[in-house]
């Protein structure tokens, strides 16, 4: 064991949990309804840009927070459509260019140019996707914008407002109103 003892440090630095720096209050819920309560008394108040930690999506949660369908779907659309003329263009450019005339067949022939065309929107559409998802959700966070707890992916809800001030004490008693189990605020 003592020859792993100088690592003992290093483990205990890699699992402390990073503090966050931000200024705000953070409630702990319970109960989806009360937390969906507090999120829309919090956007009366003003508060526009909450953050809602949960284990699962709730739609409460997400009624009350009025956000809207995700445009990520838009973003998909759009890899997918530059994908297939992209893929057509390459079969249409490369028969062009390198004439080949086989069993008397025109050159640029539709059907067979179908399966590159359909793989490519396939393929951008995805990649599309997976990068409109990831630049719409701000991943991966490399900085802390807000404290966070364990708890949110086992069984408890957290809501982040960030705010000081008389704001925060202004969220804090509305949080506690609303039925939180904690409050924290963090000046």
């Amino acid at each position: 064991m003592k020859i792993f003892a100088p690592l003992f440090p290093l483990i205990d630095k890699l699992n402390a949990v990073p503090r966050s720096t931000a200024r705000g209050v953070l409630g702990v819920y319970y109960y989806v309804d009360d937390a969906a309560a507090a999120v829309t008394a919090l956007r009366q108040l003003g508060h526009r840009d909450l953050r809602v930690y949960s284990p699962v999506p709730y739609h409460q949660i997400e009624r009350a927070l009025e956000q809207g369908p995700s445009v990520v779907r838009w973003v998909t659309l759009g890899g997918a459509l530059l994908g297939i003329t992209g893929g057509f263009a390459l079969c249409i450019y490369s028969v062009l260019a390198w004439p080949l005339v086989v069993g008397g067949k025109e050159l640029v022939s539709i059907p067979p140019f179908v399966v590159i065309g359909y793989e490519s929107m396939i393929l951008l559409g995805s990649l599309a996707n997976l990068l409109g998802m990831l630049a719409l959700t701000r991943l991966p966070e490399l900085k802390a914008t807000a404290p966070y707890d364990p708890r949110f992916t086992e069984d408890r809800i957290g809501i982040w407002v960030p705010c000081a001030g008389e704001a925060a004490t202004k969220a804090e008693a509305v949080m506690r109103g609303q039925g939180a189990e904690e409050v924290a605020v963090h000046a």
